[in-house]
């Protein structure tokens, strides 16, 4: 089966590989004021860096989901000693009841997801009412020309690459009574990678996605970047 983006990252158990990385996650969550015994869903824990310094650092009680075995078992792995429930978890249809979660959060993920409607719309639905989401998200500075976006939708394998105001209005009508923005970044680039959990035997195609990621976000003019959504129901 031909390897995506996604399989890369867990092959390479590349932690924070979000835009902005770990440090811009820890950065969100420094400037908020989370209640004492908040209940947490990550969607798309990946390896679970994010997971493990929310239960180091706040009082609360995190539920991490993914829906790739390879990230599964590595956040499993490294969360075995943490109060962190890791299971797998499809985004589009969350197996929760409805209000369960104070906080939902999204590191670059909702993107991926078939149906960035049906997302959102899962995300608002398993809110309590006055939760917060808060998303990190590739995000056009332009509409993309049709070669752009089929370069970007190969790459990465996205369903759609969204401008600013695209995703205010999905957010609107996915139930989200209130949506602004935490951060509002010019670039699209990563920080240097700050953690890998690598797979044995990992196979010369995932090497050349890495390269064409690199090359891809190396680009001058590159007419994506990314925001961080902070909304609320």
């Amino acid at each position: 089966m031909k390897k995506n983006y996604l399989d890369f990252l867990a092959e390479f158990g590349i932690g924070g590989a979000h835009p902005g990385g770990f440090s811009l996650t820890k950065e969100i969550f420094t400037g908020l004021d989370l209640p004492t015994g908040a209940s947490i869903l990550e969607i798309g824990c990946g390896t679970g860096q994010t997971a493990e310094y929310l239960a180091a650092a706040f009082d609360c009680t995190i539920t991490a989901i993914d829906n790739h075995s390879i990230m599964l078992e590595k956040a499993a792995e490294r969360l075995n000693q943490r109060n962190v429930v890791v299971q797998y978890g499809n985004a589009e249809h969350l197996h929760f009841p409805d209000q369960t979660f104070d906080l939902v959060i999204a590191e670059s993920v909702i993107s991926f997801t078939s149906s960035i409607d049906q997302t959102l719309h899962e995300m608002s639905r398993v809110l309590k009412k006055e939760g917060a989401m808060i998303a990190i998200e590739m995000t056009a500075d332009r509409p993309l020309c049709k070669e752009q976006e089929r370069e970007v939708k190969h790459l990465y394998g996205v369903s759609a690459i969204l401008t600013e105001e695209e995703w205010m209005e999905k957010f609107k009508r996915a139930g989200f009574d209130s949506s602004d923005l935490l951060k509002t970044a010019n670039t699209f680039n990563e920080e240097i990678l700050t953690e890998m959990r690598l797979s044995e035997n990992i196979s010369e195609e995932l090497y050349d996605i890495w390269d064409a990621h690199h090359a891809f976000i190396s680009q001058p003019d590159l007419p994506l970047s990314y925001r961080v959504f902070y909304c609320q129901t």
